[in-house]
């Protein structure tokens, strides 16, 4: 394995684990549920597994072209990853043999979701959305207007979202019948929910940011925001409160919510001179780390203040907090995954 670094590093509060070079863009990192196992996916289709002390676990070759995501289940045992050839494959996470392919050559596929007790995976390829439940069997459903942008499970598992040109759908998985919920002009690029399944958050590629409020038994409400320069393509969700982090532009806005009233107020949060590319609350909602075009990191504190930041000197792809929020893994244009270690201060 080729390494940048294996000595661990003081850097303003934080330390840098290791860092390691996989020669292609990273496009996507996530963690295994257990917090041992960091995955990343790259621009020339490997598929990587390192443990903690950076040493590899696998890497495969999982698809011809790029890979676009990845995603374990809930329960930790297989990894699906989804490709630019079009391929939507499901992996051992003990050794990277491959399970099962749900989909291949259809177009470009992008978008993964497991239901939260990890009986459905849903995926997307095109306009199509394929769906595979616990025994392994494989459906479609290809009824959208348009290609599918984004996927999301409620956080109780009842309801699929689906994201497309002017809109999005939600899905009941007893009847797999959808009904449009959000409506606006513009195409869906991100969608969230909030911890509790009261929001649903879309953002769009004509700077927009709506919003489907529902409280039990209440009437839903549809907010918009608006002002962002450019496509609004990272959301995330503080995992205690109703609060969603998000960014069109460089800046990092925070919009809080009284899902009774149907108010919000906008934070902006300034740090970054270039566009951010993503951006991630910790596990507790301690911390929020947000990145990049020309490669500056910062993790905010709960006081909204930089309590890190470094810069990486390549455009940042990926983030994934560890599971328990003690480790940010961060992946970069320039092929590099970074371990950052925060100790206790998730």
């Amino acid at each position: 394995m080729q390494g940048l670094s294996a000595a661990t590093a003081a850097v303003t509060g934080a330390e840098l684990a290791w860092a390691t070079v996989l020669g292609e863009s990273i496009a996507h990192i996530a963690w295994l549920p257990s917090g041992g196992l960091l995955l990343a996916g790259t621009a020339d289709g490997e598929l990587c597994a390192f443990q903690l002390d950076a040493e590899w676990k696998f890497r495969v070759q999982a698809h011809r072209q790029g890979i676009t995501r990845v995603s374990p289940s809930p329960a930790g045992d297989c990894i699906a990853t989804t490709g630019e050839d079009g391929g939507l494959l499901l992996w051992q996470a003990e050794n990277g043999e491959r399970l099962q392919t749900l989909a291949r050559d259809q177009g470009w596929a992008e978008h993964l979701a497991w239901s939260p007790d990890g009986r459905i995976l849903a995926g997307v390829a095109g306009s199509r959305i394929y769906l595979r439940d616990a025994d392994g069997k494989i459906s479609e459903w290809d009824g959208h207007p348009g290609n599918v942008t984004a996927l999301a499970w409620a956080p109780k598992g009842s309801r699929l979202a689906s994201a497309t040109n002017k809109g999005v759908y939600l899905w009941n998985p007893r009847s797999w019948q959808p009904t449009r919920v959000l409506s606006f002009p513009g195409a869906a690029v991100s969608l969230a929910w909030s911890h509790d399944g009261h929001a649903l958050a879309a953002g769009t590629q004509d700077g927009f940011l709506h919003i489907r409020l529902q409280l039990p038994g209440a009437t839903p409400r549809q907010l918009s925001m608006s002002g962002y320069p450019g496509k609004v393509s990272s959301l995330s969700w503080h995992p205690k409160q109703l609060r969603i982090a998000s960014c069109g532009g460089s800046d990092l806005v925070l919009w809080d919510l009284d899902a009774e009233k149907g108010d919000r107020r906008a934070t902006p949060l300034r740090r970054h001179n270039h566009t951010l590319t993503t951006l991630a609350y910790a596990p507790n909602g301690g911390l929020l780390a947000s990145a990049d075009r020309n490669g500056r990191l910062c993790i905010w504190s709960a006081d909204h203040r930089v309590a890190f930041e470094m810069e990486l000197g390549s455009e940042i792809t990926a983030l994934a907090w560890q599971p328990g929020g003690h480790g940010l893994a961060v992946g970069s244009i320039d092929g590099v995954v970074r371990l950052f270690n925060l100790g206790d201060k998730h």
